[in-house]
Formats: C-alpha cells, sequence, structure tokens
C-alpha cells in the first residue's frame, strides 16, 4: 500500500511538472497573441494615415517625424508595452531613425522640466512617509462635517489647497479614506447621490487645483519645458499670477454643480472627525521644506534658481534631515514618470524642428482663419477637453503643446498665453474616470460610477471652459503685462 501511494505521488508530481510549462506557455501565447492584435490594429492605422500623408506637402522626413509620433501615443493610449518602456522607445527611434542627434534626443530626458518632476515626487513622498499630509488634512477638515454642504465645500476647499502644492495623486489618496469613514459614521451612506457629490469633490477638486501651480501637474511642467525651447522662462510666481485666480473662480461653481448635478439638500451631519494627533518633530520638519521649497519656487524670478533646482534642493532636504530614507525613496519612486515626460519634449522638439508641428498648425489656423482671437482659442481649449478626457493629461499636453505653440506662431499670438491656456484646459477631464488619477482613485471606490462622471462632468466642463475664455480676455492681459510675459 504504501508503494502504491509513492508510486500515485510521483506520478501526481510528474504531471504536475509536465503542466506547469503548459500553463506558462499558454499565459505567454495568450499575452502574445493580445499585443499582436494591438500592434496589428496600430500597424494598419499607420498604414493608411502614411498613404495619406503622401497625398500632401509634408517633407519626407517630416512624415517619418509624425508617423513615429503617432505611433509612439497609440503604444501609450493602447497600453501595448509598460508606458516607460515606450517613452525610451521614442528617444532610441528619433536616433535609429535619422531624426535627432544622440544628444538632441535624450537631453529633454535630463532636462530642468524633468528634474523639477522628479523632486517634487520625491518632496511628496516625505510629506507622506512623515505622516503629516494625513493629520494636516484631518485638521482642515474638522470645522465642516456639521452638514452636508458644510462638508462638500470643505471637502473642495481642501482637496484644493492641498493639491496646488503637492501631487494631486498622493492628496486624492489620502483624502478618500477620511470621506469613506465620515460616510460609513452617518446615515450619508443611505443617500447614493451624496456619497458621488462628496467623492468627486475630492477628484473634481485635485483636478481644478492642479492648474494653479506649476508643481500642480505634468502638463504645466511639459507646457513650460516647450516654452523654454522658444527661448521663453516662466516663472512659477508668473504662472500662479495667471491661473491661480481661475482656480479660485472654479471652487463656487464646482460647489454649485455637484449640489445641483447630485440634487443634494442642505441637513445636520452631527459627526466630529477624531482629533488628530500633534505634529512630531519629524512631520514639522516635513512640513518646514515644503515650505521652504514653495516659498524658493515663489521667488525664483528674482533669486534666478530655475524650477527644477529649486525642486532638488527641497529633494535633497527630505533626505539630509532624514525625514526620508534614501531606500525608501529608491523603491517607492516611480521612476518611469521622468522617461515619459522627457519622451513627449523629445517628440514635440523633432516635430517643430521638422517642420510638423507648423504644417498641423496651419492647417488648423487655415480652418479658422478670419475667425478671430475668440474663435481660435475656444478651437484649442475644446481640442484639450477632447484629448484629455480619453487620454491622461500629461499625454494630451504632450500632444497639443508643441502643436498649439505653432499656432500661436503664425497667428502672431503671444506664445505664454497659448501655452498656459492649452496645459489648463488639459486640466479639465471631469468626464471619464481615466482622465486623472484622482478620478481613478475615488473610481475605485466603487461609489461614483462612469455615468455619474458624465452627469456631473459635462456641467463643470461647460463652465471650466466659459471661466477660462473669460480670464484669457478679461484678465490675462492686465496679468501678462504686470509679469512681463
Amino acid at each position: 500500500m504504501s508503494d502504491d501511494r509513492d508510486n500515485r505521488r510521483r506520478r501526481a508530481d510528474l504531471l504536475r511538472l509536465r503542466m506547469q510549462p503548459r500553463r506558462h506557455t499558454l499565459s505567454y501565447r495568450l499575452w502574445l497573441n493580445r499585443t499582436f492584435r494591438k500592434l496589428l490594429a496600430g500597424g494598419v492605422i499607420l498604414f493608411v494615415i502614411w498613404l495619406l500623408l503622401l497625398t500632401t506637402t509634408l517633407p519626407t522626413d517630416g512624415r517619418h517625424v509624425l508617423l513615429f509620433f503617432l505611433l509612439i501615443i497609440y503604444l501609450w493610449v493602447s497600453e501595448v508595452f509598460p508606458l516607460p518602456v515606450t517613452a525610451l522607445m521614442a528617444g532610441t527611434g528619433l536616433v535609429l531613425l535619422g531624426l535627432r542627434s544622440r544628444d538632441d534626443a535624450f537631453a529633454p530626458y535630463a532636462s530642468d522640466a524633468v528634474f523639477m518632476i522628479l523632486g517634487s515626487l520625491i518632496i511628496a513622498q516625505g510629506i507622506s512617509a512623515s505622516g503629516a499630509e494625513s493629520l494636516i488634512i484631518r485638521k482642515l477638515l474638522a470645522p465642516f462635517t456639521v452638514s452636508t454642504y458644510r462638508l462638500l465645500g470643505g471637502l473642495i476647499i481642501v482637496s484644493t489647497l492641498m493639491a496646488a502644492v503637492i501631487p494631486d495623486h498622493s492628496v486624492a489618496a489620502i483624502m478618500l479614506p477620511i470621506v469613506l469613514t465620515v460616510i460609513d459614521k452617518t446615515d450619508i451612506r443611505d443617500h447614493p447621490r451624496e456619497m458621488v457629490a462628496f467623492t468627486l469633490a475630492v477628484a473634481f477638486g485635485c483636478s481644478i487645483a492642479g492648474l494653479a501651480t506649476p508643481s500642480g501637474g505634468a502638463r504645466n511642467v511639459i507646457a513650460i519645458g516647450f516654452l523654454q525651447q522658444y527661448g521663453m522662462r516662466i516663472d512659477y510666481l508668473d504662472w500662479v499670477v495667471l491661473a491661480a485666480p481661475i482656480t479660485l473662480a472654479l471652487m463656487p461653481l464646482l460647489f454649485v454643480t455637484l449640489i445641483f448635478a447630485n440634487q443634494l439638500r442642505n441637513r445636520s451631519l452631527d459627526y466630529h472627525l477624531p482629533p488628530a494627533e500633534p505634529l512630531r518633530d519629524r512631520q514639522l520638519l516635513a512640513l518646514g521644506i515644503l515650505g521652504g521649497t514653495f516659498l524658493l519656487f515663489l521667488t525664483s524670478g528674482r533669486t534666478g534658481l530655475t524650477l527644477g533646482t529649486v525642486a532638488m534642493l527641497g529633494a535633497i532636504a527630505m533626505h539630509v534631515s532624514g525625514v526620508l530614507e534614501w531606500d525608501d525613496s529608491r523603491r517607492r519612486l516611480r521612476w518611469g514618470v521622468m522617461f515619459i515626460y522627457g519622451a513627449a519634449l523629445t517628440l514635440g522638439a523633432a516635430m517643430v524642428d521638422h517642420g510638423v508641428a507648423e504644417w498641423l498648425a496651419l492647417g488648423i489656423f487655415g480652418l479658422v482663419e478670419g475667425g478671430g482671437e475668440l474663435l481660435l482659442f475656444s478651437v484649442i481649449i475644446l481640442l484639450g477637453v477632447a484629448l484629455t478626457n480619453i487620454m491622461s493629461d500629461g499625454a494630451a499636453a504632450a500632444v497639443l503643446v508643441p502643436i498649439t505653440l505653432a499656432v500661436g506662431v503664425a497667428a502672431e499670438l503671444e506664445l505664454a498665453k497659448v501655452a498656459i491656456l492649452t496645459a489648463i484646459s488639459t486640466a479639465f477631464a471631469f468626464m471619464t474616470a481615466f482622465g486623472t488619477p484622482p478620478n481613478l482613485i475615488v473610481h475605485a471606490s466603487g461609489i461614483p460610477s462612469s455615468a455619474d462622471f458624465v452627469r456631473n462632468g459635462v456641467p463643470m466642463v461647460l463652465m471650466a471652459v466659459l471661466v477660462l475664455l473669460a480670464a484669457q480676455r478679461y484678465y490675462w492681459p492686465i496679468a501678462l503685462e504686470w509679469t512681463g510675459l
């Protein structure tokens, strides 16, 4: 009997060993098939575009750049490969195709804009690792948990304040558990529309805050990076002067939109958040570094320090002070993000150098020529809104900014206004759950559905577009004169 059991056990083990590689082979084949199907679809699309480009006046090198640009965008959107891998393909492909030199192709991967993103991410890690962010949010939100209207307003205010200086996805990740706690401890859980309004207040609040400062999102850094290629420099304070009033105008509009879209009524909640613990030395130190970095950002125009230099000073201070350990930073930091921004900049520069951006810009300008500045800016904003709701805001800015800047040159517009207008319009990803990281985070809670994003997002987009058009028409001429841009 013992020998029979041993024989059966050996046969079972042998069968498992034989089946294991087959499972791996099957999963590999499935992955390969999905990848092949996506690549095949992309190849067909690009082939059709290539045939259409043969009938245009675009030079051969320009056609190659445009096709390669569309290939990278397709790989990003379809996620055939990891996004950082596709980003590295951009610089490498430009060199292999002879479209840019080695130095020109890879220099944007180490540009000042990229180091600003890197430094900002490290600073955000330090704030999060110290626990200061959660305590500050609890302290700020505590006075607002007495009624539905006050809670809604408090969520918008706190999300906006925090996301203006800390990456929006980090703020949303901290805010959402607090909101869910309030929902669970009150009868809000019996009112689905209220739950939707409160969670969307976090996501949309982070989005409108991110447009207020250069460090608020990738789209802003990309716009600044492209302006530098045109020989223009925008200081941190200049951007705040131009964009922050738009955020302030959108806050009450967001409050009203969420009330009417979700049919909220003001009622008492009678709930108080647990008191936050006193700030410890490590948390005070982290907040001090954040405050010092923000002050240097605001005064960068006078000190002569670039935004990337200031961000890296803050990142270094987080490690030197002991707030953040290098091993933690190395493991948690999303290094691939830098490659994505670098790829966007190098592709945009290639499109400018080979006349692709100018060719596309003249086509767009020709369609709206004679319609005036308002029509042209409206088209730019609507393009930004459309793209940012079907792809990430950073990718939308990477696609549009080099084209809209070329439009600005053709139409003899102020390039700073064009770049900032484009970047801000790509912040209006209110209609889809995948438009921004905060949208994805709150959608993952299972509370707001895709239909909820559409119902709340459409009126918010319409009001945001009107506010942006009004700002560029009435406020920006004064602000641009004051900043000297």
